[in-house]
């Protein structure tokens, strides 16, 4: 499977890799065609979730949620989460 083959990409960002997760491949992923693109953010244990569309070669924000609220998207598929729920129970 090759990348423009996806509807969806998602990255977890690492600390480590940071640049990576947030700049490098969102634009790997734009440049090949991949209509929406979700970042899963875990800095400072307080998780939150973003899922961005690409519109004219880049991506926009379509929704966002952080802990203790709802991420709802519609496209491409209908998915509803806290982004709290993301964290194991003893880490919490």
């Amino acid at each position: 499977m090759k990348i423009s083959d996806a509807v969806l990409l998602g990255e977890i960002v690492s600390p480590g890799n940071r640049r990576k997760d947030v700049i490098d491949r969102p634009r790997e992923y734009a440049a090949a065609g991949v209509p929406f693109f979700l970042r899963v953010d875990l800095r400072n244990r307080v998780p939150t979730l973003a899922l961005h569309e690409l519109v004219d070669g880049e991506y926009r924000p379509l929704a966002a949620a952080g802990a203790g609220s709802t991420f709802t998207m519609v496209r491409p598929f209908g998915f509803s989460v806290d982004p709290a729920d993301l964290l194991d129970d003893e880490a919490t």
